[in-house]
């Protein structure tokens, strides 16, 4: 079996400092942290878990609860969260709470307060009182927290910025009528939904509209559940129904709307890109195989993995060294593809 010192003689380190790297203490320099993580990677490092329990009180198991593991983006991000935590030699649980509070409770209750020396969690029907008293005081790092005032560590998908940036290149591309599938403009006015991800996307739509000085009526943003395939191309079909079709550029607030509203709309003889451009946002692995493949506002799932994990792993080393709750949020890019090259 692989041990610590076989890390440290790898990375030409210390015995201490290998370890420290592997837990994530922040003390390590990033050139050494990566040095020693790929060492662990290289030697197939796994630690020892029962002895490191013993010897600190902790299991080296993190849990990580997101909504649903059977749809692309969630279950890619879990993925790259899963591989940033093996990195540092401990262990994922994931679990799926299906939005549903009762397994949000169940999953916070007997997984992570239990097992895991901590959880990165999707947040959807739980109060933040309520995170605390079932996690017991371990710590827990959110994934996009619709908290107005965070409560816990959190890290952010670009929503604004990335929704920013997916209208400003509709604009760009010469699109006029723009459609935006996903939310209506009613969320923004319920003080309780003003900083999800729908509300959040939307706004930043709303940023790029004002810069390129243009306007939408409210029937241009269109309420869509759920956010899947399946309901994206039979609003494409109830669309293309209407005789013209009402918009020449289309942003679907995640890739799997996309993909699906670009189905619709070649089952109902309408062009993607020559009709109507299409741009989604997630950046999900299928995005670029699909024909048109999609343009997409990509959130870096690896980047978002790297600040939660490494968050979680300073609360652990150091629990009383952050007063105040951080929030940080991952890079993203916009990828081009043929779904927006109208060739104007």
């Amino acid at each position: 079996m692989v041990t610590m010192s076989d890390v440290a003689r790898e990375a030409d380190v210390s015995r201490a400092t290998a370890s420290y790297a592997l837990r994530g203490d922040t003390r390590i320099a990033e050139k050494t942290r990566t040095k020693v993580l790929a060492a662990a990677k290289r030697l197939n490092y796994s630690a020892n878990l029962s002895a490191r329990s013993l010897r600190s009180g902790r299991n080296g198991v993190i849990g990580v609860a997101i909504f649903e593991l059977d749809k692309p983006y969630p279950s890619q991000m879990s993925a790259a969260i899963s591989r940033e935590i093996n990195a540092h030699g401990m262990q994922a649980i994931i679990q799926q709470t299906m939005n549903s509070r009762e397994d949000e409770v169940s999953i916070l209750r007997r997984v992570t307060s239990q097992l895991c020396d901590g959880t990165i969690f999707s947040p959807g029907n739980v109060s933040n009182e309520e995170m605390k008293a079932l996690t017991h005081g371990k710590p827990v790092v959110l994934l996009d927290d619709p908290s107005v005032r965070p409560v816990f560590d959190s890290v952010m998908t670009a929503s604004r910025e990335g929704a920013r940036t997916a209208v400003a290149h509709l604009l760009a591309q010469g699109c006029r009528r723009i459609g935006v599938v996903g939310s209506d403009l009613a969320i923004l006015d319920e003080p309780s939904r003003k900083n999800s991800v729908a509300a959040r996307r939307l706004s930043g739509c709303l940023e790029a509209l004002e810069e390129g000085k243009r306007t939408l009526s409210p029937d241009s943003f269109i309420g869509l559940e759920p956010w899947d395939e399946d309901s994206a191309r039979s609003l494409a079909h109830s669309l293309a129904a209407q005789g013209d079709f009402p918009f020449d550029g289309v942003f679907c607030i995640t890739d799997s709307m996309a993909l699906g509203m670009i189905r619709g709309l070649h089952e109902c003889g309408i062009s993607v890109p020559r009709d109507v451009a299409v741009i989604g946002f997630d950046g999900i692995n299928e995005s670029a195989s699909y024909i048109p493949s999609l343009t997409t506002i990509s959130t870096d799932r690896e980047d978002l993995a790297h600040k939660a994990v490494s968050i979680l792993l300073d609360d652990l080393n150091q629990p009383d060294g952050h007063p105040r709750p951080r929030r940080q949020t991952a890079k993203f890019r916009l990828d081009v593809r043929e779904s927006t090259m109208l060739g104007r």
